[in-house]
């Protein structure tokens, strides 16, 4: 039988493209050797603007198609370069607006699957929702998903999780001292969020290695984050945020960088290693997102930070999301929804949420670097609620495997 198929995906924000894509289309291609991967990146409220590049770099995708391209495919079957299916294959939602994913199903006139945290609409269009974990099905259901169709795989951001360094070399690549303690800062993977948020981190770090001297700090700076952003931010600091900027003094490597914040501080930026970084440290400091879970997966601590000191400039999906566009009383529209929204989430770090129970602080609200500060400082001064934490993390995640299992899933469906 002739194993050619079309494996079309959706997805399209930093956290889906490095957490879900990334994994999946591994496993997908280890399945399904012959088939072919073309990835389509919806609208997103949450894109960064790098998901189609950092996407096209993935070695087993074949094509990419920007938000533009998308839209004329699904609504207007306009042709695009390079892609002819081949009139068999399926369509696997990893994100974005899940109407995409079902209109690229008809336009195609494909199965389509969706991975999900729980969120099921469109439910007669999809053969099947492939879920993290029980608590997700249960929200499946309560969304009005038949039981018939709900399939828990596990949770795939546990498969984007891996080391490439031995611990001494990454140190040594970095220029750090492997006898202490490092902390690691992960101030978002969106120019728009690094921009504000770094200068709140570096301004913490500053305070931080006043009372605990032999603490080292290394930046993780995201694939979705450029060299030009970096030194941006550092040269003219966001005051959106009480923070601080600086300069870099030396460039050691491709991707790794020594820095100098306007407090004297030294530290080290590095691209790329991410897995790596959180393998190293003993704490990270970090905003919300699928890094949380990542960090989980390794055990690492971490305090989580939600400054809410500009609530209008965060991201909403759906007519929230558009209300701060309107005139004179957008954005106070704006600031209301995201503060309403933010009254009725428990948690915001992926790891409390699972649990439903703070393993790990967070911090949410108006925020300042000395808040920040004392968070870290009461955690390091607590080696034994570090490691309580660090073994609650690894336990709360659970096992790998979702990306085999999504692959055998999508061959089940081609009876490949």
């Amino acid at each position: 039988m002739d194993n050619k198929a079309d494996i079309v995906i959706t997805a399209n924000s930093p956290g889906e493209v490095a957490t879900w894509l990334k994994p999946a289309v591994r496993a997908i291609a280890e399945r399904m050797p012959k088939a072919e991967i073309t990835v389509f990146t919806p609208p997103c409220t949450f894109a960064s603007g790098r998901e189609g590049a950092v996407a096209a770099a993935l070695p087993e995708v074949k094509r990419v198609f920007n938000a533009r391209q998308t839209l004329a495919f699904a609504l207007l079957g306009r042709q695009l370069p390079d892609f002819r299916p081949v009139g068999r294959g399926v369509v696997l939602f990893l994100g974005g607006d899940l109407l995409y994913a079902v209109l690229l199903a008809r336009r195609l006139k494909y199965p389509a699957y969706a991975y999900t945290n729980g969120r099921a609409q469109w439910t007669g269009s999809f053969s099947g929702f492939l879920l993290p974990d029980d608590q997700a099905r249960v929200k499946a259901l309560q969304a009005g998903a038949p039981p018939d169709k709900l399939f828990v795989v596990g949770d795939l951001m546990l498969d984007a999780v891996e080391t490439h360094w031995q611990e001494d070399e990454f140190c040594e690549a970095l220029g750090l001292d492997r006898e202490q303690p490092v902390i690691g800062l992960f101030p978002g993977s969106r120019p728009w969020e690094f921009r504000h948020v770094l200068p709140l981190f570096l301004r913490s770090a500053e305070i931080i290695s006043r009372d605990l001297q032999t603490v080292q700090f290394a930046l993780s700076v995201s694939p979705f984050v450029t060299e030009d952003d970096l030194r941006d931010v550092l040269a003219s600091p966001s005051p959106l945020l009480e923070g601080s900027g600086g300069e870099i003094i030396e460039e050691r490597s491709a991707g790794i960088w020594r820095l100098k914040t306007q407090g004297g501080l030294l530290l080290t930026a590095v691209q790329g290693w991410q897995h790596d970084l959180m393998h190293l440290a003993a704490l990270a400091v970090t905003i919300p997102g699928s890094n949380t879970a990542e960090m989980a997966a390794l055990g690492l601590p971490m305090v989580v930070v939600t400054p809410l000191n500009k609530p209008e400039l965060i991201p909403l999906e759906g007519i929230p999301g558009l209300i701060g566009s309107i005139p004179l009383v957008g954005r106070y529209l704006k600031r209301k929804a995201v503060l309403t929204a933010a009254k009725r989430i428990k948690f915001a770090a992926l790891p409390n949420m699972k649990a439903q129970e703070e393993i790990v602080p967070e911090l949410i609200g108006f925020l300042g670097p000395e808040d920040v500060a004392v968070a870290v400082g009461s955690l390091l001064r607590s080696p034994e609620k570090l490691r309580a934490m660090s073994s609650r993390l690894q336990q709360i995640m659970g096992a790998r495997g979702a990306a085999g299992r999504i692959a055998e899933t999508l061959a089940g469906a081609l009876s490949l």
